[in-house]
């Protein structure tokens, strides 16, 4: 509601009066009072503007009360105020909430001012490069980060190029590096830990290059004999049939490869595995007697079932793996060694399928890598044995979609055990037997 009326009201009012005392006769006393009028006036005036003043520059603002114009004024003056207050508030907050994101971002986040000075950065630049918010606030980036890379490319402030280089401060981490230009000529440094995306893509490229180097040998062994029958059209049939059964073993050789590769492939691609029982006192007899097979009597091969549990997974998933850990045992134990087969049952509710055997035993700097694609301990021996190097991969991506895991013991000259250790929720319980049964 507005009151500007009520001042000149008053004012009007005045004047009449004056009017009426100086028609009167008493023009001195008229005038007088009109101008007492305005002092007093003025002077409630000048008070109400000082209590204004005091009220805008005070920290806590109480509630103003008066009258008239002066109290319509203070009442919306006092409305805006809480409101902007309020919205400055959430400013606050919203920014805090921002800087607190930004703070919590796994990626490194450093501010700079058109100079390269450091403005703010957050916990994970200080991981990542090495700086300090209590020491390097204000301090040129290019002092602290002395790499001549870095130099070159952030003075170029080519946007849309990234910089990747070995972390200043943990030197096995590498870190992509991005500016991002931000408002008053500032621009932002993100740090991101590409370790991870590295180590793939140096995987990658060593997997390309392995099974390059595993299909070049046996491929040249059968160009090679190729060409030499074709140089030689007058050679008699048992020249060519000596030769055949070695490139029948690189043929072979090759076969292998490429299935261990489809496994592989089709393990990675299908998201899970579609679950069966599988009775594994049975799959474990079906392994011994295929170890008695590839052994041809040079082994002794024994077989323990110490519980009739069953798995709930893949039987097809499971066969391939655990026939690489027998075949294996088989393949690297002298003639004469032992190999022994077991499936037990913990008091826990898990379940372990272990070969054991009585080979060379490894060395334990090499247990760590050993289910690597195309990782060998020796490659001579491993070739020799007819191996692909894939096995083991095929087996950890195996228990992995079973939520199991391997475990190896190995010691130097007495032997080696690999256990397929499942969990809980995988194993079916022992089934009761009947009582003339048992």
């Amino acid at each position: 509601m507005s009151f500007w009326w009520r001042p000149l009201l008053f004012v009007l009012a005045l004047g009449l009066l004056a009017l009426i005392l100086t028609t009167g006769g008493n023009a001195g006393n008229g005038w007088m009072l009109f101008a007492a009028g305005l002092l007093i006036y003025l002077i409630y005036q000048l008070r109400q503007l000082s209590r204004l003043s005091a009220w805008l520059a005070s920290a806590e603002r109480p509630p103003l009360s008066s009258d008239g114009l002066w109290g319509d004024a203070f009442y919306r003056l006092e409305k805006l105020l809480r409101a902007r207050q309020g919205a400055q508030q959430k400013t606050a907050a919203d920014l805090e909430q921002m800087l607190e994101a930004t703070r919590s971002l796994p990626d490194g986040v450093v501010i700079l001012d058109q100079d390269n000075r450091i403005v703010w950065l957050n916990a994970a630049a200080e991981r990542l490069l090495g700086l300090s918010p209590k020491r390097d606030l204000g301090q040129f980036v290019l002092y602290l980060l002395r790499n001549s890379r870095f130099v070159e490319w952030l003075m170029s402030e080519d946007l849309a190029r990234t910089l990747t280089l070995d972390s200043p401060s943990a030197r096995e981490h590498t870190l992509s590096l991005q500016i991002v230009p931000l408002p008053r000529l500032q621009k932002m440094l993100v740090a991101r830990d590409i370790t991870e995306l590295a180590r793939v893509e140096a995987m990658r490229r060593d997997f390309v290059a392995n099974v390059s180097h595993e299909l070049r040998t046996p491929i040249t062994v059968i160009l090679g004999f190729l060409e030499a029958f074709e140089d030689m059209p007058d050679a008699e049939p048992g020249e060519f049939r000596k030769h055949i059964p070695l490139m029948r073993e690189q043929s072979e050789r090759i076969r292998r490869l490429i299935d261990d590769l489809l496994a592989l492939a089709k393990l990675e691609s299908e998201p899970d595995a579609k679950d069966e029982t599988v009775d594994m006192p049975v799959l474990a007899r079906r392994l011994a007697d295929e170890a008695e097979t590839l052994s041809q009597g040079r082994h002794r091969i024994s077989l323990g079932l110490d519980c009739r549990a069953r798995l709930i997974g893949n039987s097809q998933e499971l066969y391939s793996a655990l026939a690489n850990l027998v075949t294996n045992a088989v393949r690297y134990t002298p003639a004469g060694g032992q190999i022994g087969i077991r499936w037990s049952m913990a008091d826990n509710g898990s379940a372990s399928f272990s070969v054991a055997d009585t080979g060379e035993g490894i060395e334990a700097l090499h247990l760590p890598r050993l289910t690597e694609r195309f990782y060998r301990v020796d490659r001579g021996r491993s070739r020799a044995s007819g191996g692909t190097g894939l096995g083991l991969a095929i087996v950890k991506h195996v228990l992995q979609r079973h939520q199991a895991r391997l475990k190896i013991d190995s010691t130097v000259g007495k032997g080696s055990t690999f256990t397929a250790q499942f969990p809980p929720e995988r194993v079916i319980p022992e089934p009761t037997m009947p009582a003339e049964e048992a």
